[in-house]
């Protein structure tokens, strides 16, 4: 009795093996595209075709790859009642209410000089991405702003995503200090967000 007890075992784990690697084998995978395919497809990102020198258009599409690659747009794109506002992408003013450390609003990296990068230097943009750090000395936290991933970006790929910001269409659009103190999820448009952000530190 416990021979064939031991022969069923056996034959149920081969067959969970074999049963297991078929399923491996048959899943499509994950990746389905080329990234120049995926690139492509992104509708509604602004391409880099008005840039007219060849080597600038080249740096600046590596740049565009990495900003959509890193959904950049996901937190810096404007919600509108249906979702993101193709004409605002990347202007910013997406909300998240913590539940401990105040409310952080995604910044406009558009190159409006007034409510967007414009007046800020390349160094300024590369540091922000390196370190999280932003000019006046605020640190960006990284549940918040991902920098501790953008930081392992080589100096070239941190060129390349600062000369696509900087052919953006510039989009005025005013956005509003991170507040400090305990978040609100009952801000209007708010995602509240579970985990500790310090953005209210200076």
């Amino acid at each position: 009795m416990k021979r064939i007890l031991k022969w069923a075992l056996a034959i149920v784990v081969v067959l969970a093996a074999v049963g297991f690697v078929a399923f491996l084998y048959f899943i499509p995978p994950l990746t389905q595209m080329a990234p120049e395919e995926f690139i492509q497809e992104a509708g509604g990102v602004p391409p880099v075709s008005g840039i007219s020198d060849p080597a600038q258009r080249a740096i600046a599409e590596r740049g565009r790859y990495l900003v959509l690659t890193a959904d950049c747009g996901g937190c810096h794109t404007t919600q509108g009642p249906k979702g993101p506002e193709p004409a605002y992408y990347l202007a910013g003013g997406m909300t998240f209410a913590t539940n401990t450390h105040g409310t952080v609003v995604s910044r406009n990296l558009t190159p409006d000089p007034d409510t967007g990068t414009g007046s800020k230097s390349a160094d300024d943009l590369k540091r922000v991405l390196r370190s999280g750090v932003f000019p006046d000395g605020r640190g960006a936290p990284p549940l918040a702003m991902p920098w501790p991933g953008t930081s392992n970006w080589s100096d070239e790929d941190l060129h390349a995503v600062v000369t696509y910001l900087r052919s953006l269409q510039p989009i005025h659009h005013a956005i509003p200090a991170p507040k400090a103190g305990r978040g609100d999820a009952s801000v209007p448009g708010a995602a509240e967000v579970a985990y500790s952000l310090d953005a209210g530190k200076k």
